[in-house]
C-alpha cells in the first residue's frame, strides 16, 4: 500500500498529470484500484493458494483508492491539484491511518488463542 502511493506520487511529480479519456470518460486510478481490490478481497475471503499475491493486490488496490479519494474530496480535482500540497498531505495522512489500522488489527489477530 505504501509503496503504491509513493510510486504513484513520484510518477505524478516526474511525468506530470496525463489523464486518460477512453470513450470520452476520464478514468481515475480510483477505478483501477477498485478493479484490483474487489477480486483480491474475494480471493482472501474464500481462500486461495495464492494468498500472498492476493494480499499484495489488496494493498496495491487500497493504495490507489486512498490516494484518489483525497484528490477527489479535498481538492478541486484539477490537473494541478494532483500535485498540490493538500493532495499530497491528505494522501499521506489517509495512508498512514490505514497502515496504523492494519497494524492494530494484525496485533489483535495475533493475540487470539
Amino acid at each position: 500500500m505504501l509503496a503504491t502511493v509513493v510510486g504513484l506520487r513520484l510518477y505524478l511529480h516526474l511525468v506530470h498529470v496525463q489523464h486518460i479519456y477512453p470513450g470520452g470518460y476520464l478514468v481515475h486510478h480510483l477505478f483501477l484500484g477498485v478493479l484490483i481490490q474487489i477480486p483480491a478481497a474475494f480471493l482472501l475471503a474464500f481462500g486461495t493458494r495464492h494468498r500472498v499475491l492476493a494480499r499484495v493486490a489488496l494493498g496495491v488496490g487500497t493504495g490507489l483508492i486512498l490516494d484518489e479519494v483525497v484528490y477527489l474530496v479535498a481538492t478541486g480535482a484539477s490537473d494541478t491539484d494532483y500535485v498540490s500540497r493538500t493532495s499530497l498531505a491528505g494522501s499521506a495522512v489517509l495512508v498512514s491511518l490505514a497502515a496504523i489500522f492494519l497494524l492494530v488489527l494484525y496485533g489483535f489477530h495475533r493475540r487470539r488463542p
